[in-house]
C-alpha cells in the first residue's frame, strides 16, 4: 500500500510541477502576446483549464503526503529529529504555496483579467507576477524537500 501511495504522490507531483513549468514558460508568454480582450480571454481559458487539474493535484499531494509522513513515524513520534525539521519546513512551504496559489488563481488573476477587459490601468499585474514567481520557486523547492525526506525516512 505504501508503494501505491508513494507512486500516486510522485505522479501528482509530476503533473503539478510539469504543468506549472509549462504554464510559466510556454502558455503564459504565449497569452501575453495578445492584446486587450484576446489577452484576457486567453489568460482566463488558461486559468479555467489548469485550475481543476492543478488544485486536484495539490489535494492529492497533501493527502498522500500525510499518509507517507505517517508511514515515516511523524504522527507516532518515531521519526528522527532531522525528519521532523525537514518535514516542518516542507509543511510550512506547502502552506505558503497553497495560500499563494489561492491568491494567484482566485484573487489577483481574475482581478487582472477584469482590469484588462475594462481597459483599466493594470495595477494587479506586478503583484500577480510576484506571487506567481514565488509559487514557481516553491513548486521547485517542495519536491526537493520531499526527496530529502524520502532519504531520511
Amino acid at each position: 500500500m505504501e508503494t501505491a501511495v508513494a507512486a500516486l504522490h510522485l505522479l501528482a507531483a509530476a503533473v503539478w510541477v510539469g504543468g506549472t513549468v509549462a504554464l510559466v514558460f510556454i502558455a503564459v508568454p504565449m497569452a501575453r502576446s495578445f492584446e486587450g480582450e484576446d489577452r484576457a480571454r486567453a489568460l482566463r481559458r488558461l486559468g479555467q483549464g489548469w485550475r481543476p487539474l492543478g488544485w486536484s493535484m495539490l489535494a492529492i499531494l497533501v493527502g498522500t503526503g500525510l499518509v507517507l509522513a505517517g508511514d515515516d513515524g511523524v504522527f507516532d513520534g518515531t521519526a528522527s529529529a532531522e525528519f521532523y525539521a525537514v518535514f516542518g519546513v516542507k509543511v510550512a512551504l506547502v502552506a505558503v504555496l497553497v495560500a499563494g496559489a489561492f491568491v494567484h488563481d482566485f484573487v489577483l488573476g481574475p482581478g487582472l483579467a477584469r482590469q484588462i477587459r475594462a481597459g483599466q490601468q493594470q495595477t494587479l499585474r506586478r503583484p500577480l507576477v510576484v506571487v506567481g514567481w514565488m509559487n514557481f520557486a516553491l513548486t521547485l523547492i517542495v519536491p526537493v524537500l520531499g526527496t530529502v525526506l524520502a532519504h531520511l525516512g
